[in-house]
């Protein structure tokens, strides 16, 4: 059969591109072809889905375009095939197995065969790993559950580490902008860009985009959030278990840089460029984001104060057991010591008090809870600082949701219970994945939360009949949507009242000794 060519929104596609009608039952369908702007590519197709892997956003950032902003990618010929991940990004992470290449920069689309009369909002999600690791490798069918509730589903990979977060006074020198150091975010901005000019070829819409990502990756989230650079890009915001930190000062970022070169003896940016990536990565490099003139040019605080931010409704939230994963381990002889290290001793009568420590057991608990409930206040705050702008809704969750345990012979090993990146699983319909019994109450929150999360991204309101009714936060910890069985939240749905002034405080030193200095 040949292949007709239609027109719709604008662009080109054939008709392998929509579900064909005559074809044979069992038979195999045409890949699906799409035009982008720099060429044309081919994709797989199953289910009713389509998906486009390790596309190319940016220019490899190899060689002299080391450490630069993303550039251009060139235009090919032919078709190119999109049918398996890019490289991940350099790391060090052993439990990332896939391979690993400095040529990274690439970007994956799932999308639904069926054309609708409008075209489909957009979620993309910012993969967490601390900004060191991580990748946007969801497997051949990761983003279904989210295609089959009418939208399309992005991942990326974005520099990490070293090659993602290095300032350099030659760098800054070199640059148009005089900024450098924040590679990782200006590469999530070039992926947001390609979407803007692309995305209408997969059926997408350019203005409903949704950004969304956890830990870091929320992280990345509130920090598109106040960076003017990505004024326009995005028309909501998902940032779970992760808010930015109070960004380093660019001149302590780029002396952070020059000592790297010095240990290293390559005091110039052209020897650091010379130097092969396993160099690199064998020092103990901290990705420490810094106020570069650029892709920040305020503290978040300041940002939402003088109404700079993207104004965009927002969703997010913590879970639980975050400290399970994420608290420090400590003991009964070195606990107090440890909170005095950390907050100094103002606040050591408070924390003791609220969290005790006099024996292992009970120091190792208490770090586990104070962790938590810092991570809580983080997110408390960011959702006040957006709340008294009065300009766009914020939604906050506190997931404390316990699924069914693994199989023996398929130990959690993290992120356990309703631990750092447990609410990934039920937020995107991820079930399917983990070989569990899962029982009534985890499809039920699975149905729950994908619901909330992609009513959110359609609309800007998580809220639906179906659903529990989730109010807009409105600075009181009553407006906190608990997300869990009616038995769990009764349980486990109690939290600190984070308007607090010592555990505000406490947190605000957290933050500030956390900056490279």
């Amino acid at each position: 059969m040949a292949a007709s060519v239609l027109a719709v929104g604008g662009f080109l596609i054939t008709d392998s591109f929509v579900q064909a009608e005559g074809v044979a039952a069992g038979t195999q369908p045409a890949a699906p072809t799409v035009t982008i702007d720099t060429g044309k590519l081919a994709g797989n197709q199953k289910d009713g889905m389509m998906s486009f892997l390790g596309i190319p956003y940016a220019a490899p950032p190899t060689g002299d375009l080391r450490w630069r902003a993303p550039q251009p990618v060139k235009t090919w010929q032919g078709t190119r095939q999109a049918t398996e991940f890019g490289a991940v990004c350099r790391q060090t992470a052993d439990w990332v197995k896939a391979p690993q290449s400095e040529d990274c920069l690439t970007l994956n689309v799932w999308a639904p065969v069926n054309r609708v009369s409008k075209p489909y909002p957009v979620l993309f999600f910012i993969h967490g790993g601390g900004l060191v690791s991580g990748s946007g490798d969801w497997g051949q069918e990761g983003g279904k559950s989210i295609v089959q509730n009418g939208m399309i589903f992005v991942t990326m990979n974005y520099r990490l580490g070293v090659f993602g977060f290095f300032a350099h006074p030659e760098l800054s020198a070199e640059a148009s902008d005089h900024a450098s150091g924040n590679q990782g975010f200006r590469d999530q901005i070039a992926a947001l860009q390609w979407i803007k000019r692309n995305i209408a070829a997969f059926g997408g819409d350019p203005d409903r985009m949704t950004i969304a990502g956890e830990s870091s990756g929320g992280d990345s989230v509130t920090a598109l959030t106040v960076s003017p650079l990505a004024k326009g890009l995005f028309q909501r915001g998902i940032a779970e278990s992760g808010v930015i930190d109070p960004l380093s000062a660019k001149a302590a970022a780029e002396r952070f840089g020059t000592e790297l070169g010095e240990a290293l003896k390559a005091p110039h940016l052209g020897d650091l460029r010379k130097l092969s990536a396993e160099d690199l990565l064998k020092q103990n490099w901290q990705a420490t984001p810094n106020l570069d003139g650029a892709v920040f040019t305020e503290q978040a605080r300041q940002s939402f104060a003088a109404g700079h931010q993207n104004k965009v409704p927002l969703l997010l939230g913590w879970n639980a057991d975050e400290g399970v994963d994420l608290g420090p381990p400590v003991t009964a002889a070195n606990y107090e010591s440890a909170l005095q290290q950390g907050f100094g001793p103002q606040f050591l009568p408070f924390l003791l008090a609220q969290y005790p420590g006099k024996t292992d057991a009970q120091a190792m608990a208490s770090s586990q809870r104070l962790t938590n409930d810092l991570i809580g206040q983080q997110h408390f705050s960011w959702a006040t600082m957006q709340q008294k702008t009065n300009t766009q809704p914020v939604y906050i969750y506190f997931y404390v949701h316990l699924p069914a345990e693994p199989p023996a012979e398929h130990p959690c090993t993290y992120g356990c219970k309703a631990g750092h990146g447990a609410e990934i699983r039920f937020a995107y319909g991820q079930l399917w994945r983990e070989p569990r019994a899962w029982n009534k109450d985890d499809l039920a929150m699975q149905k729950q939360m994908l619901g909330y999360w992609t009513n959110f991204a359609k609309t800007g309101d998580p809220n639906s009949a179906a659903w529990p009714k989730w109010p807009v936060f409105d600075g009181t910890p009553d407006t906190v949507q608990r997300l869990g069985s009616v038995a769990e939240i009764k349980e486990r749905g109690n939290f600190p009242d984070f308007r607090q002034p010592q555990l505000r405080e406490a947190w605000d030193q957290t933050q500030k000794a956390r900056i490279r200095q």
